[in-house]
């Protein structure tokens, strides 16, 4: 059966006129009907959601593997906290470790047949916590999935949280898991390391503080959540991630500076429009050694626009190491 909150997002969204979030709900309550057995009605619900998606386009099909449908910006409570996009990122977009890669089409795999899953009484990975170093790609990873499974892409701040009184934080994160709810989507929950406490604070007091009160209502949230919804945190501190909160997810992903091939690989993958052939890659690899993802690629294209500049259409060693030194020059000085 629906329930409240999904009945009155029914009629909500019907007297917005919001059809993306009718048939968003819609399918929810499909979703609900298939994992409390009732396989026939979730069907005929899908089917007739399917109808309406072709007569609303004007005959033309809109899967829901289709490109999304554009949901408003948030406003009012939620928009001090949250933003909405439609990323057009793919996986082949990224550079990453055998690993990381590895998992992450797992994901994808399984959100792509969750309903061959659930009909032998299995839920798809939809929980996931992604940690390690600032640069690595885990903001990018949320919008790679969204961009794979052609979903809109919500992603809460949660550091701006912190500034808030405690009932005014919790009030929000409660209007964002209803949302979860009502509207599938991925939801980037951003730098838990903000609820869960400061660099240099003990864990006591942490867990005593207001942080302590915020993360467990995270927790809590995140928890009771049983919508279609994908949700992906990141966290720069996994020391700081007890037990208790790893087990809520369904997989870690851990993210490690760029090796020297994924090193390559990233510069190949930035500047394909470019000749690379005279590039020394061992020399560049060394030099980028200790740089994150993020910084490498912005050195990279740094390389390539003094290219543009002096007119060529080639990348050569020496741009890229003074690329290189002038990225880890900046950290020197930022840090």
């Amino acid at each position: 059966m629906a329930t409240a909150a999904q009945v009155k997002a029914l009629v909500e969204s019907h007297g917005q006129g919001d059809e993306a979030r009718f048939y968003s709900v819609a399918l929810q309550i499909a979703d609900s009907a298939a994992k409390s057995g009732r396989v026939r009605f979730s069907e005929d619900l899908r089917n007739l959601v399917e109808t309406g998606r072709v007569a609303g386009a004007g005959g033309r099909y809109l899967s829901p593997t289709s490109r999304a449908v554009q949901v408003a910006q948030p406003r009012g409570e939620l928009a001090q906290v949250l933003t909405v996009g439609y990323p057009t990122a793919h996986l082949t977009d990224m550079a990453l470790s055998l690993e990381v890669l590895r998992r992450i089409q797992r994901i994808l795999a399984e959100q792509r047949r969750q309903e061959t899953l659930r009909t032998h009484g299995f839920q798809p990975m939809r929980k996931v916590l992604l940690s390690g170093p600032p640069g690595t790609g885990k903001t990018m990873t949320a919008d790679v999935v969204a961009g794979e499974l052609n979903l809109p892409s919500f992603s809460i701040r949660l550091d701006n949280l912190v500034d808030l009184t405690v009932d005014e934080a919790v009030t929000k994160l409660r209007l964002v898991f209803d949302l979860v709810s009502q509207t599938r989507g991925v939801f980037l929950f951003d730098n838990l390391d903000a609820l869960v406490g400061q660099p240099g604070q003990d864990d006591a007091s942490a867990a005593a503080g207001s942080g302590g009160h915020l993360i467990r209502s995270f927790l809590g949230f995140l928890e009771e959540d049983e919508s279609p919804s994908v949700l992906v945190v990141t966290t720069n501190r996994t020391q700081l991630l007890d037990r208790g909160l790893l087990r809520r997810f369904d997989v870690l992903i851990h993210y490690v500076l760029p090796t020297t091939g994924v090193i390559h690989d990233l510069i190949q993958r930035r500047l394909r429009k470019f000749d690379l052939t005279a590039v020394e890659w061992p020399r560049v690899a060394s030099t980028a050694g200790g740089l994150s993802h993020e910084e490498v690629a912005a050195a990279a294209e740094l390389a390539a626009k003094q290219s543009v500049l002096d007119g060529k259409d080639q990348v050569e060693t020496s741009a890229l190491l003074n690329a290189l030194r002038e990225r880890r020059e900046l950290l020197k000085i930022s840090s």
